[in-house]
């Protein structure tokens, strides 16, 4: 009796692995959810969306958007790690979520690299620094300038405390020795309105949500944060150019899955994101928005994970920057 009911055991289990595996060879049989943990318009939303585009054609399923912002990327990123770890949920993994928010908070909502896997690395940007119009600057140095001459009357805006564009002006501070006042925002939508209204001065915004309103004329570009000039902006110099060596910040934008996702299905959506980016029109939409196409392999995402974490770990504690 013993042995039949061991036998009878091998054999449901071997015929669930059975089961589960034509379910993941399957994949995907249904439309894929894309949390974007930012609110619509900002950069994030904006390559998630030619991603997806282009993603589901090669997938053959539609990927669904979802904006669930909060926390600075913290909300829609601790969902996406409580997900079912089928391949149906994937969510975007940026510079903030992935690289600074861990050291930034003492309780992301999440681990980082305890509850999820990488899949798929897009591509980095630049930051550009930008003012309003009305701001009396043309350069970086006519701003350090504004800014010693007005210490603390200098506003500059973000999409959250921690994000990449709240950290580079505050490096900028550090390096050239001037006082501006951080004004937070729930995204770099919000944030860009109130910068095209003069509510606040500047904002040092990822390229591909504020390109439309530097070539719209709504807003001035002083400087980009690449280690060269933008293809889009030709005419703007780097931030090494205006003189501060070595200040290259390159935000960049990945997908991660729940940890335990099968590799078929890790293996089918990288494949799929490989094939959009090699798509003409895909890669075109990017490269327009100021995207450094990149792609490969799941481990690619991972490895710049792992270093861009460790990179931010030490600018956050040496500046004892806080999640407010």
């Amino acid at each position: 009796m013993a042995v039949s009911m061991r036998v009878h055991g091998f054999l449901g289990a071997l015929l669930l692995a059975a089961c589960t595996l034509a379910q993941a060879q399957a994949f995907p049989e249904r439309p894929v959810k894309l949390i974007v943990p930012f609110p619509p318009g900002g950069s994030s939303d904006v390559v998630a969306r030619i991603m997806a585009e282009g993603g589901s054609q090669a997938l053959g399923q539609a990927i669904v958007i979802d904006n669930i912002a909060g926390a600075g990327g913290n909300v829609g990123t601790a969902r996406a790690a409580k997900a079912a770890p089928d391949g149906y949920t994937i969510t975007q993994c940026t510079i903030g979520t992935c690289a600074i928010n861990p050291s930034l908070y003492t309780n992301a909502g999440f681990d980082l690299f305890k509850d999820f896997t990488p899949v798929f690395l897009v591509g980095g940007v630049m930051n550009v620094f930008t003012v309003n119009n009305n701001v009396p600057v043309k350069t970086i140095a006519d701003l350090a300038a504004l800014a010693r001459a007005q210490p603390g009357k200098v506003t500059f805006a973000s999409s959250g405390v921690g994000s990449s564009n709240h950290l580079t002006p505050e490096w900028f501070k550090f390096v050239a020795g001037v006082d501006m006042v951080h004004v937070p925002y729930k995204g770099s939508g919000p944030a860009i309105t109130d910068l095209v209204g003069g509510q606040v001065m500047m904002f040092v915004d990822n390229e591909p949500s504020i390109l439309p309103q530097i070539k719209g004329g709504r807003v001035r570009a002083l400087a980009v944060t690449g280690p060269q000039r933008s293809a889009a902006l030709p005419d703007i110099p780097t931030m090494e150019e205006a003189g501060y060596k070595g200040f290259v910040v390159e935000p960049w934008f990945g997908y991660i899955a729940p940890r335990g996702t099968p590799k078929v299905a890790i293996d089918r959506l990288n494949a799929a994101f490989n094939t959009a980016l090699a798509n003409p029109r895909v890669r075109a939409r990017l490269e327009e928005a100021g995207v450094r196409v990149i792609g490969g392999p799941p481990e690619r995402l991972g490895d710049l994970m792992k270093s861009e974490y460790e990179r931010w770990a030490k600018v956050i504690k040496a500046n004892n920057i806080k999640a407010e």
